[in-house]
C-alpha cells in the first residue's frame, strides 16, 4: 500500500505543539538549576521539577512519534536533552546525576515511543482494512448493478487501485486446459482511466517460479513476497513499480475463468486479512460473472421464449376448439380465443385463476381435483379422451369432449397439461351423462370379472365386489372390517414364498402414496383351499391438499389359468430351446425391421460368427447383394400375410468369404395378426452346391459332346419312341426342330423293307451290350432315301431295369455312292478291255474288206458289181468309224478340261448310239447352234452325261409306237444351252424330288443301278453348270444342261451337223 504525503511541518499544528512543550522543558529546566537556594535545598522542589520535565519528554515523544515516527520522535528528544546539557555546561553548572537522568529519560521516550508506534501501526493497518472493506463493498455494489461482463471487469480493476491504493490490478482470462493467461482489464496507480500505455502485467508474465502459472495449474492463491528480489531473468525484465504480488484464480463453476493480480509497491508483505479479501474479491468477480451471464442467458431465453409463445398463441387462436394448458398447480397458463369465447370472459380475466374453482362445478370439483392431483404426481395415468362439465361467465354447464397431452420437463415428470375440447352440450346433457356414469361405475364395480376392494387408511377392508369375495373364498360379511394384511390369510411370492404382512401391495402403497402396478402373487382361497394366482394394482387416494392417501383401491385380476398356460409355455419354451441349439441348422429370429434378436449355435460353426456377434445386428448385412433386394422385398411383405418362404441364396461368412444356404422362413403372428417375429432355418448346402455345379459342368460337357459330334445320336426309350437327338441327326433328317422328332417311334423312319431287320436289332437288347454295327436304309422327314449304318447300346437304372436305348447313325450314302461307282467303274473297266479286244479282232477282217474292196474297185468291172463292192467298202468303213469310237469310250483316261465343241461332242455321242436308234426305230432330231462358243470340258465326262441321258430316253421310248428324240443347242447368258427332249411317258412329280438322289431307279430290278443320273449331277455341277429336268406326266420329259463359256474365240461351225438321225 502506499502512505498518503504528511502537510508542511510550519503549517502541522502538532509541530506547533511539540515545539512549545520543547522550550516549556528547556525553560523550566534552568529555571529548576537557578532557583533560589531555598528551593534548592527542598527536595521536593527537585523532584517536582524533574517529574514535570521527563513527563512533558515523553509527551512530546508520544506526539511526535503518532505523527511522524519513531525516528523522527527520537531525535526531537534526543535534541532537547542535548539542547538542555549544553546549556548546562555553558553555565558550569552541569553535575554527573544530569547525565544519568538525561539518559534515563531518553530509555523511558524510547519505551514510549515504541509503545505508541506500535499502536498508531495497528490503528493505521485497521484503517486500511476498513478502506478494503468499504472497497469490496462498492464492488460488490457494482457487481450487482453492472450487467455488462467487459465493464464490470474495468471497475473490479479501478477500484483496487483507487479505493484500495495498489499499485497495479488485472485481470487476464485462461484459455481452458492451458497454463497461460491473456491479460484483458487492467489499471495503474497514477494513469488515467483511458491510458493506452501497456499494461505492466505484459513485463510480470514470466517471473521465474511462474507463480501465475502455478496459481492457473493448482487454482490456487499464491502470494510472491517480494518480487524485486526475485532472481534476474533475461527472458524477461523485472516488473519497474512493484513489491509483492498476489495471484487469485478466478473460477467459474467447475471450469477456471482467468486470474487477478494485484501488484503493491509496499514493503510489506500481503496480511492474512488483505489474502482473505482479496480472494473474496475474485469469488465476487466470478459470481457477478456469473450473474451477468445468467442474465444474458435468461434474456436470450426470454426472448425466445416470447416468440414461441407468441406463435404458440397465434396456433391456438386459429384452432377451433377450447385450447387450455394448466400447471401443475391448477392455475390457468394459456388459453386460445374459442375458449375465451365458450367460457365467456376475456383472456386477462382467465389467465392465472384456479381451473377447478372458477371453472368446475362443485359436485365435480373434489374428484376431478383429486384426480388431477393423482395425474400430476405420476400416480394415475393420464385419459387421452373424456368427456366433462366446465361453468362459464353466465354460470351456465357445458359439455365438453376433451383430449388431454401430458407437457413433461427434462426429467419425465409432468409440469403442465395441454387439454383441446370440443363443445358437446347439444349432444349430451350434462346431469344425463354424470348420473349414468355413477350407475355404470356402480354396475362396472359390481359385475367386472376383476376383483375390486376398497382399503381405507388402516387397512381395513370396507367394500368388495363378487369377483373379490371369489378370490378370497368369503362372502362379504367375512371381509368387510377385516384387515387386508391379516395374518391368517396367507399371502404367497411368485416364486411360491410366504409374503410377510408388511410387503403386502396395499399396505405399500398407503405407506407410500404411490401406485402399485403388477405384482404377480398368490392368495389361499379360503373354500377350495388353494392358492389363487392374481395380478394386482393398488391406487392410493388422496384428500385435497392432503399428502397421506385415505384409501386404497385395489383391483385383482385372477391369472391362475393365465399361470398355467405359463408354466407350461416355459416347459414348451424348454424344449424348444433344447431343439433350437442342438438342431443341425442355424436358426435366426428377426423382428419386422429385419434386426436379428435370437439365434443359435450352430451360427459360429457355419458362418464363423458367435451369437454375441451377430445379435442386434440386420439379417440383410450377412446377405449377398445380388440376393439382399428380393429377401428385402420379403421382410417388407410381412404385414401383409406372406408367412412362408423358401430360397437359396448365398450368406456372408465372417472371414470375407460367401456360403451357399438355403433360407426357409416362417413368419410368426400373434392372435390379432400383427407379425412378432420371421423364423428362419438356414441350411448350408455349399457342399450340394458344388456337387450340383460339379454335375451341370458335367452334364454341360457330355451335352457339348452329344450335340458336337459328327455322328447322329438318338436316344429312346424302352417302348422305341424317341426322347432326345442332337443336332447332326437333325441335320442328317433335314429338320429344324427336335419337335419335328421326338415323341415319334424310330421304326417309322426306316424304310418299310427295312424295318423287321431293325426291329429285331432293338427287341434284342441284350446284343447291345457289345458293339454291333447294321447298315439300313432311312427316311428322311421329307421322304428322301440314305444309307445309315447304325449301333447302339443300353441305358439301365440303379437296379439294373432297362430305361431306353441309345443310338449312334452314321450317314454312309455317300460311301455306298462311292463303292457302287466304284463297282461300275471296275464293269466299265471289264467291258473297255472286252470292247478293245473284240475292237482289233474285228478291225482285222474289216482292214482286209476295205483293202480289197479298194482293190477291186480300181479294176474296170460290171455297174452292177461296181455298186455291191462300193457298198462293202462304204459299210466297211462305217464299220471300222464304230469300232474306233467304241475303243475311244471304253479307254481308260485321266480326267482333263479343255476347250471344246459341245456340238461335236453330241455328234459323237450319236454315231455311237446311231445303230441302236435305228433297230429301236427312233428318230433322232437336232438342231444344233452353229456359233455356239467353246467350253471347258472333259470330253469323256460329258460323253458319258450324254450317253446316260439318251440311253434312258431309248429305255422308256420302247414302248412308244413314234419314238423321238430331240437334241438342240443354244446359247445364253453367258452359258450353252444344252436340251435333250423325248416323247415318252414322263415323270411323276413324286420321283421328280427324287430324281437325281443315289440309287433312285424306276426301272425293273437288274435293269438299273439308280446311280446313273446322280453321277451325271455330280459330273455337271464339277463343271461349275447345272443340270435339270422338267416334265409333265405322259408327255415325256426334257433333261437341260447349262456349261459355262470358255475364255476363248468360238470355233468355225461344223458344217453337216445338223442332220436328221434314223
Amino acid at each position: 500500500m502506499t502512505n498518503q504525503k504528511p502537510p508542511s511541518l510550519l503549517r502541522d499544528k502538532y509541530f506547533r505543539y511539540v515545539t512549545g512543550l520543547s522550550i516549556l522543558v528547556i525553560v523550566l529546566g534552568l529555571y529548576s538549576v537557578l532557583s533560589p537556594q531555598d528551593l534548592l535545598q527542598n527536595p521536593n522542589w527537585e523532584l517536582f521539577t524533574t517529574s514535570v520535565e521527563a513527563a512533558t519528554i515523553i509527551i512530546i515523544v508520544a506526539i511526535a512519534t503518532w505523527r511522524w515516527g519513531i525516528k523522527l520522535s527520537m531525535l526531537w528528544a534526543s535534541g532537547i536533552l542535548i539542547t538542555g546539557m549544553l546549556l548546562l555546561v555553558t553555565i558550569g553548572i552541569f553535575e554527573p546525576i544530569i547525565l544519568i537522568l538525561v539518559l534515563v529519560t531518553l530509555g523511558a521516550s524510547w519505551l514510549v515511543s515504541l509503545i505508541i508506534h506500535n499502536h498508531s501501526r495497528i490503528i493505521s493497518h485497521e484503517e486500511e482494512l476498513n478502506q478494503i472493506l468499504s472497497m469490496i463493498r462498492d464492488i460488490n455494489h457494482h457487481i450487482t448493478h453492472i450487467d455488462n461482463e467487459e465493464e464490470l471487469m474495468e471497475r473490479v480493476c479501478e477500484r483496487l487501485v483507487y479505493a484500495g491504493r495498489y499499485q497495479v490490478a488485472w485481470i487476464g482470462y485462461a484459455p481452458p486446459d492451458q497454463l497461460v493467461v491473456e491479460p484483458r482489464y487492467h489499471a495503474v496507480n497514477g494513469q488515467s482511466r483511458l491510458s493506452t500505455e501497456k499494461c505492466p502485467a505484459q513485463h510480470c508474465l514470466h517471473l521465474p517460479g511462474e507463480p501465475i502459472q502455478q496459481a492457473i495449474k493448482s487454482r490456487s492463491l499464491i502470494v510472491v513476497p517480494d518480487i524485486q528480489t526475485q532472481p534476474a531473468d533475461n527472458s524477461a525484465p523485472h516488473c519497474q513499480h512493484c513489491h509483492s504480488l498476489l495471484c487469485s484464480p478466478i473460477d467459474f463453476g467447475n471450469e477456471l475463468l482467468g486470474i487477478l493480480c494485484v501488484y503493491s509497491n509496499n514493503p510489506d508483505v500481503f496480511g492474512r486479512e488483505e489474502v482473505s479479501l482479496l480472494r473474496e474479491v475474485s469469488q465476487d468477480i466470478s459470481l457477478g460473472v456469473e450473474k451477468i451471464r445468467h442474465r444474458q442467458e435468461i434474456a436470450k431465453t426470454e426472448t425466445r421464449m416470447k416468440e414461441e409463445r407468441d406463435k404458440a398463441q397465434l396456433y391456438l387462436d386459429i384452432a377451433g376448439v377450447i385450447i387450455v394448458i394448466l400447471n401443475a398447480d391448477e392455475t390457468i397458463s394459456q388459453i386460445n380465443k374459442r375458449g375465451c369465447q365458450i367460457l365467456g370472459y376475456e383472456y386477462q380475466e382467465i389467465v392465472g385463476q384456479n381451473w377447478f374453482e372458477k371453472f368446475i362445478p362443485g359436485y365435480r370439483r373434489l374428484i376431478k381435483r383429486s384426480m388431477y392431483k393423482q395425474i400430476i404426481s405420476g400416480k394415475a395415468d393420464l385419459p387421452e379422451r373424456y368427456m366433462d362439465v366446465i361453468l362459464t361467465k353466465n354460470d351456465q354447464e357445458k359439455v365438453i369432449l376433451w383430449h388431454s397431452t401430458a407437457i413433461r420437463n427434462k426429467d419425465g415428470q409432468i409440469v403442465s397439461i395441454l387439454y383441446s375440447g370440443e363443445d358437446v352440450t347439444e349432444l349430451k346433457h350434462t346431469e344425463e351423462a354424470l348420473r349414468m356414469s355413477e350407475e355404470k361405475y356402480h354396475t362396472l364395480f359390481e359385475t367386472m370379472a376383476q376383483g375390486a376392494i376398497y382399503v381405507n387408511d388402516k387397512g381395513t377392508i370396507i367394500e368388495t365386489n363378487p369377483a373379490a369375495n371369489a378370490i378370497f373364498g368369503k362372502h362379504e360379511s367375512e371381509l368387510l372390517g377385516t384387515n387386508i394384511a391379516d395374518p391368517a390369510r396367507t399371502y404367497v411370492h411368485e416364486d411360491g414364498s410366504i409374503m410377510p404382512p408388511g410387503e403386502n401391495p396395499v399396505i405399500v402403497a398407503l405407506k407410500t402414496g404411490k401406485a402399485v402396478r403388477n405384482v404377480f402373487m398368490g392368495i389361499k382361497n379360503n373354500r377350495s383351499d388353494d392358492i389363487r394366482w392374481v395380478n394386482l394394482f393398488a391406487l392410493p387416494l388422496f384428500h385435497i391438499n392432503q399428502e397421506n392417501s385415505y384409501m386404497v383401491y385395489t383391483t385383482f385380476t385372477d391369472i391362475s389359468r393365465l399361470k398355467n398356460a405359463r408354466d407350461a409355455l416355459t416347459r414348451s419354451e424348454n424344449r424348444y430351446r433344447s431343439i433350437f441349439e442342438t438342431a443341425a441348422s442355424i436358426i435366426i429370429s428377426f423382428d419386422p425391421n429385419g434386426i436379428i434378436n435370437d439365434c443359435n449355435m450352430r451360427i459360429e460353426e457355419i458362418l464363423g460368427y458367435t451369437p454375441a456377434e451377430i445379435l442386434g445386428t440386420n439379417f440383410l448385412d450377412i446377405i449377398e447383394d445380388s440376393f439382399r433386394e428380393e429377401i428385402r422385398k420379403h421382410i417388407a411383405s410381412l404385414n401383409q400375410g406372406d408367412i412362408i418362404y423358401n430360397k437359396d441364396c448365398r450368406m456372408l461368412h465372417k472371414d470375407g468369404q460367401y456360403r451357399d444356404v438355403m433360407v426357409n422362413c416362417s413368419t410368426l403372428i400373434d392372435e390379432h395378426g400383427i407379425v412378432l417375429n420371421e423364423i428362419c432355418i438356414i441350411t448350408d448346402i455349399t457342399q450340394q452346391k458344388q456337387t450340383n455345379y460339379a454335375l451341370i459342368a458335367s452334364e454341360e460337357k457330355i451335352r457339348s459332346m452329344f450335340n458336337g459330334v459328327n455322328e447322329g445320336i438318338v436316344v429312346m426309350d424302352a417302348k422305341g419312341y424317341i426322347t432326345e437327338i442332337n443336332q447332326t441327326m437333325l441335320k442328317m433328317n433335314h429338320c429344324t426342330s427336335k419337335d419335328q422328332l421326338i415323341g415319334r417311334h424310330g421304326l417309322e423312319f426306316i424304310v418299310p423293307k427295312d424295318r423287321e431287320e431293325a426291329r429285331a436289332y432293338l427287341t434284342q437288347a441284350d446284343h447291345l451290350n457289345e458293339v454291333r454295327n447294321l447298315e439300313l436304309r432311312c427316311l428322311r422327314s421329307d421322304g428322301t432315301e440314305y444309307f445309315s449304318q447304325i449301333s447302339g447300346a443300353v441305358l439301365r437304372g440303379y437296379a439294373g431295369e432297362i430305361q431306353g436305348i441309345i443310338i449312334l447313325s452314321v450317314d454312309i450314302t455317300e460311301r455306298k455312292q462311292m463303292e457302287q461307282q466304284l463297282i461300275m467303274t471296275d464293269r466299265m473297266a471289264s467291258v473297255g478291255e472286252l470292247a478293245s479286244g473284240l475292237a482289233h479282232e474285228i478291225n482285222n477282217p474289216l482292214t482286209g474288206i476295205v483293202g480289197f474292196s479298194e482293190l477291186l474297185l480300181m479294176n474296170e468291172l460290171e455297174e452292177s458289181i461296181k455298186e455291191d463292192i462300193q457298198t462293202i467298202h462304204r459299210e466297211a468303213l462305217r464299220a471300222a468309224e464304230i469300232v474306233r469310237n467304241l475303243l475311244t469310250f471304253a479307254r481308260q483316261h485321266t480326267p482333263t478340261r479343255e476347250a471344246g465343241d459341245i456340238n461335236l461332242s453330241i455328234h459323237k455321242v450319236l454315231e455311237l448310239r446311231k445303230h441302236d436308234h435305228r433297230i429301236n426305230n427312233i428318230r433322232c432330231l437336232t438342231d444344233l447352234d452353229p456359233d455356239l462358243p467353246r467350253v471347258m470340258l472333259d470330253f469323256f465326262q460329258i460323253q458319258q452325261v450324254l450317253i446316260n441321258i439318251i440311253i434312258n430316253a431309248e429305255f422308256f421310248l420302247r414302248l412308244k409306237d413314234h419314238p423321238q428324240i430331240t437334241i438342240k443347242t443354244s446359247q445364253h447368258n453367258g452359258h450353252v444351252i444344252i436340251s435333250i427332249s423325248d416323247n415318252g411317258p414322263g415323270i411323276s412329280p413324286e420321283n421328280m424330288k427324287r430324281i437325281f438322289d443315289p440309287f433312285f431307279t424306276t426301272k425293273e430290278v437288274g435293269k438299273g443301278t439308280g446311280l446313273g443320273l446322280s453321277i451325271c449331277h455330280g459330273i455337271i455341277e464339277e463343271h461349275h453348270g447345272k443340270i435339270s429336268v422338267e416334265s409333265t406326266l405322259g408327255n415325256g420329259a426334257t433333261f437341260r444342261i447349262e456349261l459355262p463359256f470358255a475364255d476363248i474365240k468360238p470355233a468355225s461351225p461344223a458344217d453337216g451337223l445338223n442332220q436328221t438321225a434314223g
